[in-house]
Order: structure tokens, then C-alpha cells, then sequence
């Protein structure tokens, strides 16, 4: 042990750095925010091209007949084959981006920073211009983690400091998304990080400040959603919201239930069609591995078959309902201005919700935070038209359908404080914050009581569940393996290791907990010492065992009767 703390060991560098980083990771974090800032600023540019062009080719094809929808065709024919082709190249660009990002945290992926940056731009600006109801969101987190992780190996950081780069970056992604501080700062520690250390806070909210800040200047400070609440919801109306948090709660459960089912429908199309490309090729069907990723000869039709499936639908939509085309988020303003019935709610909610869960189950780049909150608000929609027809006033239209976003929110990704807080930045109205906790809080009740997973840890297993055993992701280096990490954690009131010692907290062998702080006083453990509520741990950790390290700290410190105590 003296050996393993003897002078440029890598353990007294990370607890040497780890005392004297905090206010250097403020002035990085601030960096990183400026360039996340930056480059969320031309991607949202790109967005807003791919979204003109699209409007352009749709209005073309409604006035241009059997000519525009053979050139219709071949433009996303083409987008199809570019996109799986991209997917190829980069695979850890499907999807929001958001799963890669946490299993990069838990030392179980290592993305290649730039050429995410470079193929999730270009491939989700593809997608979304192409039709698919995909969302920036999720990508813009995962590029300015990417920016977090593309500084800190550039200055050649440990990886504590990466770590922490990394999820500061994702904020500042969230922050620059859609002009919301705060939220990035909140998403960070309650669906990343984890935890709320006052470490991670500072960082990730001079990240998310700066991003907001360069994102501002650049596009204005329009809120994403411009919301005009003249009615705020009296009390007399908060049955409705208790019938509408059950009516998300179940909604959501049963998104992402749908999720799942999607992928493998799209999984099934791909080999389907992959089977049929190999026999007209005159190639026998078979996927050679490289150890980590499928490749030639099916691997490649598989993806292309995933796309072309996905664009067909997005072509169908081009004549029968453009409108349901993209993330959709110009139609949240219609709906909550009164402009659609009840019965064009219910065509569209029908719609947007095959469409979109489609669109994210083919596995192509692009985000689904905006599209849920789209079908939260054509939910919102609805359900007050319906109960329009027992009397509800229609002028509250806007209060509903702002807070089934944040409900809708809640019960999909079950992180509801960033939702909260997210809504509320977006819309920039405070009148609703109330309505908007009781909906999204009995949202997420509903939804956990059903049993359904957060989508992000459904989608992140379903994906780690791809993976070879012992091998995380293309291109990771075995040196990297033994790099040392020092982990935060906290004794929650109630949980396993409440009154119990260190040595009974069953950690990896190797893994250590050097330092307990109690009452702002600092302890050096023992395996005798006993760990009390409230206490903050440091744990030292192998990259390699990070994943397990932070499943034996949410069962052990984090859950309260066997059932987690943190806000997923």
C-alpha cells in the first residue's frame, strides 16, 4: 500500500489533484461551456436549415405531383444510405446519445470524441431534415460531452477530472439545446452524475451558464416555447391534474414499453431485408465479427434496412400529414392556442406517437426528449378538449398543455425535477410551477408503480446487452483499463450502510474508501469505522470496475428498504 502512495503513483496523483482542482474545474467547466456553447449554436443553425429544406420538399411534393414524389423518394433514399452508412463508421452515434453517455461515466464505453462530434452533427441534421420526429436534445448532450472528454484528453487530465469534464459538458449541451441552465446543471446530477455534490454543481452550472450564454448571443433569448399563460389554473381544477398525472403515468409506462418493442421490429426489418440483400447478391447471409462491432456483409444491409423502414414512413407522411414530419415542436403553440379540435388531437396523437417511436426505434441519430414533450403537449391537448365536453373552461388549454410536458417528462425519463425546471425554463412562466410538480409527481409514481424502466437505463442496457462480454466499445485502449477514478457518494438516511462499518460494504477488491467527511470534518477509514447518515464519501476505483463500484454504492448507500432512494 506505502508502494501504491509512494510519489507519482497514479493514486496519490488523483487525491493530490482531487483537493486542489475545485476552483481550476470552475475556470474548465467554464471552457467547456464556451465551445459546447459554440458548437450547439451552428448544429441548432443546421437544424434550422435541414427543418427549411424539408418544408420546402414537402411543399413541392403536395403541388408537383408524380415527378416530386420520385425526386421525394430518392432524396430519402439517399439520406437513408448516408445515415446507415454513418452509423457504420461510428456506431456509438445512434440513438439520443444520452445511454453512451452514461455508460462512458461508468468506465463501460470510450467513445472516440471527435468523430462522434463530427458523424452525430451531420447524421442527426440528415435524420431530422429527412422527417424523422427526432429531437436535438439528447445529441446536444452527448456533443458536449464529447467536448468535455476532447479538453481533458487534451491536457492529458486524469480520469476524476475527466469524469467530471465530461458531465459538465453534457449540462452545458442541455443548457445550449434549449436556453436552460439550469435544467443542464439538474439533468447532470440527477440523471448522470447522481449525485449532488457541491463539486459537480458549481462546475456543471458555469458550463451550462456559458453555453446559454454563446447559444444567446448567437440565436436570441426567445424562450424555446413561447407561452402566453393568461389564465393561471385555479384551484378549483386541480382534480383534473391528479387525473392527468395518472393519465401521463400510464402513458408513459406504456412509451416506453412501445420503445422497446420498436427496436425490435426494426431489428427484425433490418435482417429481413439484409436477408434478402445477400441472396440477390448471391452472398450467404452471415455477420463476421471483429470482436467488438458486426461488420460485412450483413451488418451493413442490416442498418441500411433499419433506415430505409424508418424514411418509408417519414415518405408516407409527406402526403398524408406533413405536419406530423420532425420533432414537431411548431405544433405545441397551435395546440396550446386552441387551434385543433378534439378529433384532429386524437388523429395527430395517434400519429406523432407511431411516428415518433418509430423513428427512434430504427436506431438513427437524434434525440427523443423534444418529441415527448410534443406528445406530452398533444396529450395535454386532448385531455383538456375532453373534459371540455363536461364543462372544463377551454381557456386553460395552455396551463394543461404545459404541464403534461413536464408530466409526460416525468414519466418517461423519471428524472421529474429536471423536468420541472426544464418546462418552466422553456416557457419561461412561473404561474404553473405548482400544477407542474403535482402532475409530474404523480406521473412518475404511476409510472414506476407499473414497473417500466426510465428509458434511458432501458435503452443503456438494451445496449450494453449488445456488447461483447469485457469489451465496451470500438477502440478502447487496455491502457486505459487501470486508469483511477475517485467517486462521490453519500450515506442516505435509511440505507444498507446507515450504522454499518466499512468492511461490510462488499466493494470491489482494490477499490478503497479514502476519505469519510462527517460534520465537515474529515476521517480517514478504516474497515472498524462506522458509516453514519449523511456522511460523503471519496472511493477510489480502476476505470474497470466503475460500473459495479456504482451499483454496490446505489444498493448499499443510495436505496432504503431494497428500493432506490435516488430520483431517476
Amino acid at each position: 500500500m506505502k508502494e501504491e502512495k509512494s510519489s507519482g503513483s497514479p493514486v496519490a496523483a488523483n487525491l493530490d489533484r482531487r483537493k486542489k482542482f475545485k476552483y481550476v474545474l470552475i475556470a474548465e467547466g467554464t471552457l467547456i461551456g464556451f465551445i459546447t456553447g459554440a458548437l450547439i449554436s451552428v448544429f441548432r443553425l443546421m437544424l434550422t436549415w435541414a427543418d427549411k429544406l424539408r418544408g420546402m420538399l414537402a411543399d413541392y411534393v403536395q403541388d408537383g405531383g408524380a415527378a416530386a414524389a420520385l425526386v421525394c423518394a430518392l432524396v430519402l433514399i439517399a439520406i437513408a444510405i448516408i445515415v446507415a452508412w454513418m452509423l457504420g463508421k461510428e456506431p456509438d452515434i445512434a440513438g439520443s446519445g444520452i445511454p453512451q453517455v452514461e455508460a462512458e461515466l461508468r468506465g463501460q464505453k470510450d467513445m472516440c470524441w471527435w468523430r462522434v462530434i463530427v458523424c452525430k452533427m451531420t447524421g442527426c441534421a440528415l435524420a431530422i431534415g429527412g422527417g424523422l420526429a427526432l429531437g436535438r436534445e439528447g445529441p446536444s448532450i452527448q456533443l458536449g460531452s464529447m467536448v468535455g472528454k476532447g479538453v481533458a484528453r487534451a491536457g492529458h487530465r486524469l480520469l476524476t477530472e475527466e469524469r467530471l469534464l465530461i458531465t459538465c459538458g453534457a449540462g452545458a449541451g442541455l443548457s445550449a439545446a434549449f436556453g436552460a441552465p439550469l435544467a443542464g446543471a439538474i439533468f447532470s446530477l440527477e440523471e448522470l452524475h447522481r449525485n449532488f455534490s457541491a463539486e459537480v454543481l458549481l462546475t456543471t452550472m458555469a458550463a451550462s451558464a456559458a453555453g446559454d450564454f454563446v447559444v444567446a448571443n448567437v440565436l436570441g433569448l426567445t424562450p424555446v416555447f413561447g407561452f402566453d399563460i393568461r389564465h393561471a389554473l385555479p384551484l378549483r381544477y386541480y382534480w383534473a391534474l391528479i387525473l392527468l398525472g395518472l393519465v401521463l403515468g400510464v402513458f408513459g409506462g406504456f412509451y416506453n414499453r412501445t420503445i422497446a418493442w420498436m427496436q425490435d421490429l426494426f431489428e427484425k426489418l433490418g435482417k429481413a431485408f439484409a436477408t434478402f440483400a445477400c441472396r440477390l447478391l448471391g452472398k450467404r447471409y452471415s455477420i463476421i465479427s471483429d470482436g467488438l462491432h458486426p461488420t460485412l456483409p450483413a451488418a451493413r444491409f442490416e442498418r441500411t434496412g433499419r433506415m430505409l423502414a424508418a424514411f418509408a414512413l417519414a415518405y408516407i407522411l409527406f402526403f398524408i400529414y406533413p405536419e406530423a414530419l420532425g420533432s414537431g415542436s411548431g405544433l405545441v403553440a397551435r395546440i396550446s392556442h386552441g387551434e385543433l379540435a378534439l378529433g384532429a388531437l386524437a388523429v395527430l396523437l395517434i400519429i406523432k406517437f407511431i411516428f415518433s417511436t418509430a423513428s427512434f426505434g430504427s436506431g438513427s441519430p437524434g434525440g427523443i426528449f423534444l418529441p415527448l414533450l410534443v406528445l406530452g403537449a398533444v396529450t395535454g391537448g386532448f385531455f383538456t378538449r375532453l373534459l371540455g365536453l363536461v364543462g372544463l373552461e377551454q381557456s386553460y388549454i395552455t396551463a394543461f398543455v404545459v404541464t403534461a410536458m413536464a408530466g409526460c417528462f416525468a414519466a418517461i425519463v423519471r428524472a421529474p425535477v429536471t423536468g420541472v425546471v426544464l418546462i418552466t425554463e422553456m416557457t419561461g412562466d412561473f404561474t404553473t410551477l405548482l400544477p407542474l410538480v403535482l402532475t409530474s409527481l404523480i406521473a412518475y409514481l404511476v409510472a414506476e408503480m407499473l414497473g417500466s424502466k426510465p428509458i434511458y437505463t432501458q435503452l443503456l442496457e438494451r445496449s450494453l446487452g449488445k456488447t461483447p462480454a469485457g469489451r465496451a466499445s470500438r477502440g478502447r485502449r487496455a491502457s486505459l483499463r487501470d486508469r483511477k477514478t475517485v467517486i462521490d457518494a453519500e450515506v442516505y438516511v435509511g440505507s444498507r450502510m446507515d450504522g454499518r462499518n466499512v468492511a461490510e460494504f462488499g466493494l470491489p477488491l482494490g477499490t478503497l474508501i479514502v476519505s469519510v467527511v462527517r460534520d465537515g470534518i474529515e476521517i480517514i477509514p478504516d474497515g472498524h469505522t462506522i458509516l453514519r447518515a449523511g456522511d460523503e464519501l471519496e472511493i477510489l476505483t480502476r476505470e474497470n470496475d466503475l460500473a459495479d463500484v456504482e451499483s454496490i454504492i446505489d444498493e448499499a448507500c443510495r436505496s432504503v428498504e431494497g428500493e432506490p432512494y435516488t430520483v431517476r
